[in-house]
């Protein structure tokens, strides 16, 4: 059987947001439309980059439980998990946030873990990093 391609960019943005535990959330902005809801979560100075953009699209679910200021909260963990299609079991409490069905595609489920807490599924990620350019 294939490895799906969700399940192994899954691992590979894991291995990119776990050097981002101990960085700050910068903004977290939601665009919530007819045509679909896209997440854009921002962090600030992680252990490897100075700034990294998490952009989901197809959102199914997003949750924020926090005090009453979300900029500058520290993030202790980041985890990412891979919700398949139906017929396979998903993470436990994953059922409780979003409802499957036979045409619904294989997700992401992040949740970026601190004083607050943001937890997001949906169809489609991208993880961006800042990149300084080399001095000549």
């Amino acid at each position: 059987m294939l490895e799906s391609k969700v399940r192994a960019a899954c691992e590979k943005f894991q291995e990119i947001l776990t050097s981002c535990e101990g960085g700050f959330i910068d903004t977290v902005t939601l665009n919530a439309t007819r045509e679909g809801d896209d997440l854009d979560v921002k962090l600030l100075q992680t252990q490897k980059w100075e700034a990294v953009a998490v952009f989901f699209k197809d959102v199914r679910y997003f949750s924020i439980s926090k005090g009453t200021d979300l900029e500058g909260v520290f993030v202790d963990q980041i985890l990412v998990s891979h919700l398949p299609k139906t017929g396979q079991a998903w993470p436990s409490g994953a059922e409780e946030l979003v409802t499957r069905f036979d045409e619904l595609p294989e997700l992401y489920w992040v949740q970026f873990i601190g004083p607050s807490k943001l937890s997001v599924i949906a169809a489609i990620m991208t993880v961006t990093v800042s990149q300084d350019l080399p001095e000549n």
